[in-house]
């Protein structure tokens, strides 16, 4: 019979309705129940909705049976997603259940598909090998019976109107594998009831015609028959016979097949099996049940863990000398008789045996619950448990004193797993963000990977202690069931194991944590200052700082318990010791190979590679084009002074401090080679002998010399024989690019001879230039003079030594016009020389201006010495009566021309020549750029010293400096002298006598000089009209009380109202005094220890001639 088809059958999506068409099965006679069953008033008297009637749409298709199925499904999907109803939006709703469906739908779009082939291989070679190789093969042969079964139902899958279809199985079998889950115990207990559900398949019957083939009187056939063990044959079986024939079968009576009980008759042969498997299986498991419930028992009465668990000794046994398990119980005896209430007894006590006390504390050794140590939960101490057993041998006091041995390892051990495991949780844990600017100082906590090195170190030692207990805690348990050496068993010798073994060294690593927490703490009130608490603890110090303390520390300690003996605690900290130094070895292999991070003016904070905070070089963030990079850039952090007051601690570690300038150097040195495209690493990385090759970790280098860790010394000569080749390899390629490709000593030639005047045409040139302009009083300061003078002087004279171009000139200040009164209006000079990249790392700005001092100086001598030069005397007076005093004039010349000659030769020959052939002879054997700098800032700070312009000749320079003005104003006292004698008549009377009067002397206050007027009796009632002489000893003292000599030209004296005899004594007075406060100066300095006492002591020499 057809029965009806709903609505909801064959309707799909779009509202048509398709009926299928018959087939030969469905034509089959209706049914009683069929034909009886009236239609529903529900289904016959049901409108019909608006979505039913709708007309079709272009996308609709036709409906299949699973898009009929889907489509209530898809409608309800996109109402409840979309929030569209058809009420609302009928267009969009109805374009919406198409999409679904089209997606949903496999027959229009094909989905991913597989076949049986490729199900099979996945469901056997995952999920039931894997079963198998996880050792669950009950869960393995479980899934493989199951998936036997499906296969076989899925055969007899032929009507076409079954839900699941032959063909679609493997698509739902890969359904149920992508929605299944891992195995669960649930899984596992459910896979063991499935398999001793499955009903057991008897095996196939042994016939006669595979008896009869085998040969029968070869070898043992009748072997293991009989009910015989395998292996075991019956001899003589042709004599003995109980009247009945042996079983022909291959089974035995007692396997798990089943058996009838009697064998049947020759004649009849039928196939010998003996029993049926269900019989069989029973047996062996009852038998089997009772062997798990006597190893049970038997287990059981081992386990002394569990409260009815009792010793199997007497414990009411009186004491007996020669049987120490009846002390403690006697013990107990008498104090519980002495006890008023009689709580304290053997009886009230749980025994345990020694063995398995020492088992306990091995266990309570790695850090587990036991019976016998007891560890508070707030301090981690441990303390022996009160209801811990008792052992027979011991005393309570002595059971209690040697457990208390062991809580103080427990303990110190148990503070040190909590700190590597809050050291592990915080690096595991998200880092916050640092604080910047001084605020970091404030807040910032301990992130420092030495410490999580360390902590990773103090693990791996604490993993050796428990392995060793573990160790211990095997022997016993070998030689308790038989199969290990015979071990006498004690508390007393697992202590005396732990300390011979392990030597106190976590008590050790415990100390050098709690000083470093104290260190870490000093500017904090913190009350819980626990180890495992200092990845949380606040502190100003650097992570630098914080990194090389806890290195010195383990160093120190390594060195502290080596010298004590305890070899065993030194190598196990010289162990932890390798192990944490591995951050800090591992940041300067990065900075050799990479250099320092070379930063561009234009590059942005994302492009720089930043140093990292714990390395112990700082980065100043300055520019690559920064002159002060190579000497500020990257430097050594700062040391902290500890608020103790009694250490100075270091950002470099102790063992580092041979090496470390040489590291620095080599760092920038890579740094700046790479900047300039040459790739040091890169191209020395194919050479046999290069250090970096085979960067060792520091644990490989500790090895490779047994003796390194006895003392830091000798570990900073193993670090220094590891990294000094490359330091200076490194070191030499830089100097050789300077010198070579940068043209260095063409420019320091060119420095040389412009500042320190070595080429004397040019410079002579340009100087006699320069004066001229002074004389004629014009601008001689003008920067466009200055430089076209230089330049046209250079170009002259051909010189190929210097650029011309390189060379700028120029003046600052006011005093340009004072020229004619002092030689100090020239300091307002500037010499400036452009030296190329990277030179000016060499020629930095304070060495230029250390440069520019020593010009200044010398130039200031040249102007003296031009000044006296161009003083002609002979023939300057006309008038025959004046040609006799022109002697004075003559003689203070000379003595000004012979101390300004002295000086000028002492500074050009004794001074600048031989100290630049000094340094030239050094220079060029440097091999590193820090070197060079060195040797040039130390021939700089010579030539100063002795050009007496540094801060301990200061005084001489200022006598020095009042000489060259008396030059200055002797050549205008001269002219101003010659200029009178042909304009001024009245000037014939001046006489050279040395007699004064009165009112002279009174004049003689008016006049401003290069000293002080020695004071007179003005009060005097003499009127002697002559004074005496002062004697020349007392002015001299005088000078040198002064030091100084401050020349005032405020004011023009006026030499038409003072004799020139008089003005000509006091210039010969006072340069005697400051030319012998210059001698004197001279051989005090000689008299010292430094480099340039010897140059002073010519210079003594030379003016020695000035008294003769």
């Amino acid at each position: 019979m057809n029965t009806p088809i709903s609505a909801s059958s064959v309707r799909n999506h779009s509202g048509l309705r398709v009926q299928r068409p018959s087939s030969s099965l469905s034509q089959r006679p209706p049914s009683s129940l069929s034909s009886a069953r009236p239609p529903s008033s529900a289904s016959s008297l049901r409108p019909q909705s608006r979505i039913s009637t709708r007309p079709s749409s272009r996308l609709s298709r036709p409906a299949t049976r699973q898009s009929t199925r889907l489509l209530p499904l898809c409608q309800s999907l996109v109402a409840q997603v979309t929030g569209l109803s058809p009420e609302a939006d009928d267009e969009n709703f109805r374009t919406a259940v198409d999409f679904v469906s089209k997606n949903l739908e496999y027959a229009i779009k094909a989905g991913a598909s597989t076949d049986m082939t490729a199900m099979d291989k996945h469901f056997k070679g995952y999920h039931v090998l894997k079963a198998s190789v996880n050792s669950h093969d009950d869960l393995a042969d479980a899934l493989q019976e199951s998936y036997r079964k499906v296969k076989n139902q899925a055969k007899e899958l032929t009507d076409l109107d079954e839900q699941i279809k032959l063909s679609r199985l493997p698509d739902h079998l890969q359904l149920l594998i992508l929605l299944s889950s891992a195995p669960s115990n649930a899984t596992h207990t459910f896979a063991e009831t499935y398999n001793d559900a499955r009903p057991s398949k008897p095996p196939a019957p042994i016939t006669w015609k595979e008896i009869l083939a085998e040969e029968p009187f070869e070898g043992q056939h009748w072997e293991g028959v009989h009910g015989l063990p395998p292996g075991s044959t019956v001899e003589g079986w042709e004599t003995r016979s109980d009247g009945s024939t042996p079983s022909l079968s291959p089974w035995d009576d007692d396997d798990s097949l089943d058996s009838d009980g009697t064998p049947p008759s020759f004649e009849d042969l039928p196939p010998p099996v003996t029993g049926t498997a269900e019989e069989s299986h029973s047996q062996h498991r009852v038998h089997y049940q009772q062997n798990y419930l006597e190893l049970i028992e038997r287990l059981k009465a081992n386990q002394y863990w569990r409260d009815d668990w009792k010793i199997d000794v007497d414990v009411s046994r009186p004491f007996d000398i020669g049987d120490p398990s009846t002390l403690g119980p006697a013990m107990l005896r008498v104090l519980g008789e002495r006890a008023t209430l009689a709580l304290v007894g053997p009886e009230r006590e749980k025994y345990i045996h020694e063995r398995d006390a020492v088992r306990e504390v091995l266990i309570c050794l790695q850090g587990r619950k036991n019976l016998m140590i007891y560890t508070t939960p707030d301090t981690f101490s441990s303390v022996p448990s009160p209801t811990a057993p008792r052992l027979l041998h011991f005393t309570s006091t002595a059971q209690s004193s040697i457990l208390g041995a062991f809580a103080q390892v427990t303990t110190t051990v148990c503070h040190l797993r909590k700190f590597v495991a809050a050291i592990f949780e915080s690096v595991s844990g998200v880092h916050e963000i640092t604080p910047s600017g001084t605020m970091r100082l404030l807040t910032h906590n301990i992130r420092s990977r030495t410490i999580e090195a360390f902590a990773d170190a103090v693990d791996a030692q604490i993993q050796i202690f428990d392995r060793w207990c573990a160790k211990k805690e095997e022997s016993i348990c070998r030689a308790l069931a038989g199969r290990g050496d015979p071990l006498v068993v004690s508390l007393l010798s697992l202590e005396k194991d732990v300390r011979d073994t392990f030597s106190g060294r976590f008590d050790v690593v415990l100390d050098i944590l709690h000083r470093l927490v104290g260190y870490i703490c000093q500017s904090h009130s913190r009350l819980d200052q626990a180890v495992w608490n200092i990845p949380n603890m606040p502190t100003q110090l650097p992570s630098a700082i914080v990194s090389a303390l806890l290195l010195d520390l383990l160093l120190q300690a390594a060195e502290e318990q080596w010298s004590m003996g305890n070899i065993s605690a030194s190598n196990s900290l010289a162990t932890v010791f390798a192990k944490t130094s591995e951050p800090i070895w591992h940041m300067i292999g990065k900075w050799l190979k990479d250099g320092m991070p070379v930063r561009n003016v234009w590059d942005s904070l994302d492009d720089i590679r930043a140093l990292d905070e714990e390395f112990f070089i700082e980065d100043n963030e300055l520019p690559l084009l920064d002159p002060d990079l190579w000497a500020d850039g990257y430097v050594l952090r700062s040391p902290v002074i500890l608020e103790d007051g009694e250490r100075k601690q270091l950002a470099v570690p102790a063992f580092l401090g041979l090496v470390v300038d040489h590291l620095l150097g080599a760092g920038k040195a890579v740094g700046l080679l790479r900047m300039m495209g040459i790739h040091f690493f890169s191209e020395n990385a194919t050479g046999e002998q290069h250090p970096l090759l085979d960067w060792k970790s520091f644990a490989q280098l500790i090895e490779s010399s047994a003796a390194s860790l006895r003392d830091s010394e000798s570990l900073s000569h193993l670090i220094w024989e590891e990294l000094s080749a490359y330091c200076l390899a490194a070191g030499l390629r830089l100097s050789r690019v300077l010198t070579e490709e940068c043209e260095l000593f063409l420019h320091l030639a060119a420095v040389e001879g412009l500042y320190l005047m070595t080429r004397g045409d040019v410079i002579s040139n340009f100087t006699d230039v320069m004066f001229a302009k002074m004389d004629n009083q014009q601008a001689w300061n003008d920067f466009h003079f200055l430089n076209s003078a230089f330049k046209d002087v250079v170009e002259s004279n051909n010189s190929d030594w210097i650029d011309a171009s390189l060379v700028r000139l120029s003046y600052r200040g006011s005093k340009a016009a004072a020229i004619s009164n002092t030689v100090k209006a020239i300091e307002g000079l500037l010499v400036e020389y452009a030296v190329p990249f990277p030179l000016t790392y060499i020629f930095t700005p304070s060495t230029l201006q250390n440069y520019r001092s020593l010009f200044v100086f010398l130039l200031q001598v040249r102007r003296a010495k031009c000044v006296l030069e161009r003083i002609l005397l002979r023939g300057a007076v006309t008038n025959v009566g004046l040609r006799s005093e022109v002697k004075v004039f003559y003689a203070m010349r000379g003595k000004l021309s012979w101390f300004i000659n002295t000086l000028f030769n002492f500074l050009t020959t004794n001074v600048i020549h031989v100290q630049v052939l000094k340094f030239k002879s050094a220079f060029k054997k440097a091999k590193s750029l820090d070197e060079m700098i060195k040797l040039h800032n130390d021939h700089l700070e010579t030539l100063l010293c002795k050009c007496f312009l540094d801060s301990s000749t200061s005084s001489l320079s200022k006598a020095i400096l009042n000489i060259l003005d008396m030059c200055i104003h002797f050549r205008t006292f001269f002219t101003t002298f010659a200029g009178d004698t042909t304009h001024d008549i009245s000037r014939l009377s001046i006489s050279m006598r040395r007699h004064r009067s009165r009112r002279q002397r009174r004049k003689r206050k008016d006049v401003i000089g290069f000293s002080v007027p020695h004071p007179t009796d003005t009060d005097s009632d003499s009127d002697s009209d002559s004074d005496s002489d002062m004697d020349m000893d007392a002015k001299v003292d005088q000078v040198e009380a002064r030091q100084a000599f401050e020349p005032s030209f405020s004011a023009t004296p006026s030499y038409t109202e003072e004799d020139f005899s008089t003005r000509m004594e006091k210039l010969s007075e006072e340069l005697d005094g400051l030319v012998r406060y210059v001698r004197r100066g001279a051989e005090s300095l000689a008299r010292g220890t430094s480099d340039t006492a010897s140059a002073f002591g010519v210079l003594a020499f030379m003016l020695e001639d000035w008294d003769s």
